[in-house]
């Protein structure tokens, strides 16, 4: 009787491990997600539209993100040759060629290379091709509770990164607060809408709180809508332009491309492909 019960408290505690790891790795909604819409209705937001938002059943808790941005380290140096190709210049400069008039109209308007907008566009979404499959609003909600004692616990998160967590998790509820701000400035469906595993998404790969700040309508149909390319060219500019890049001065180039993507590689590819465009 007793090696029967030692076994059977084995089995039990090998299907309670199982489950454990398997609720790990769901995509169920975390109770850290009902204070998480308390703060965004205190916040401001209207509290029926927050909670059917919640409600629906395209929320997910993602500890594929959480767990990708808490282990994230500072890149030694990124690889962008890929981009420095024939093929991928040649189709720089059909793209310029295509869409001129709106990137000139862009130029003019925020003194801003168009071959730099175009360069920009290249690396960030291959001219509109790659923009992600990570719904946006999963990505900022789960990272918003990525520092509560119940997903630390379920990820099995090292608590040595508890400053990290709590930075991040500061970071994810301001950027779920510029795209919910976002969405109803411009009418669109959060859920709709799919970025990168960061957050970014569009043809600019911008994060909410960038087209707060410089997201502009450039084809005048009454949205920001970062997955046309009138819209993004244009924001690109204004953005670039907030960021001290002045047509006529080549050295502000470089730093407001920094500002853009904080990476030396990647302002050195952008320049260098703007020189070939």
């Amino acid at each position: 009787m007793k090696k029967r019960l030692i076994i059977t408290g084995l089995a039990l505690s090998l299907w309670l491990a199982g489950f454990s790891t398997a609720w790990a790795r769901s995509n169920e909604p975390p109770l850290a997600f009902v204070d998480l819409q308390y703060r965004l209705t205190r916040s401001g937001f209207d509290r029926d539209w927050i909670a059917q938002l919640f409600q629906d059943k395209r929320a997910e808790f993602r500890p594929d993100v959480v767990n990708r941005i808490a282990y994230q380290r500072k890149e030694k140096k990124a690889d962008y040759s890929h981009f420095l190709k024939p093929e991928v210049v040649e189709r720089g400069r059909r793209f310029l060629a295509a869409r001129n008039a709106i990137l000139t109209q862009a130029e003019n308007r925020f003194g801003v290379a168009k071959e730099v907008m175009v360069a920009i566009l290249t690396v960030e979404s291959a001219l509109g091709e790659k923009t992600g499959n990570y719904p946006v609003f999963n990505v900022f909600a789960s990272l918003a509770v990525m520092d509560t004692p119940e997903v630390i616990e379920r990820l099995s998160l090292d608590r040595r990164l508890m400053g990290r967590l709590q930075n991040k998790a500061n970071w994810g509820r301001s950027e779920l607060q510029a795209f919910l701000t976002f969405c109803r400035q411009n009418r669109l469906d959060p859920f709709a809408i799919k970025g990168s595993w960061a957050g970014a998404f569009g043809y600019s790969q911008f994060l909410p709180s960038s087209i707060l700040r410089a997201g502009v309508d450039g084809n005048q149909d009454g949205r920001v809508d970062l997955f046309t390319f009138e819209d993004a060219i244009f924001s690109i500019g204004n953005y670039l332009q907030k960021s001290g890049f002045r047509l006529n001065n080549r050295a502000s180039w470089p730093k407001a491309v920094y500002a853009y993507n904080r990476s030396d590689a990647y302002v050195d590819t952008i320049i260098t492909l703007a020189e070939w465009y």
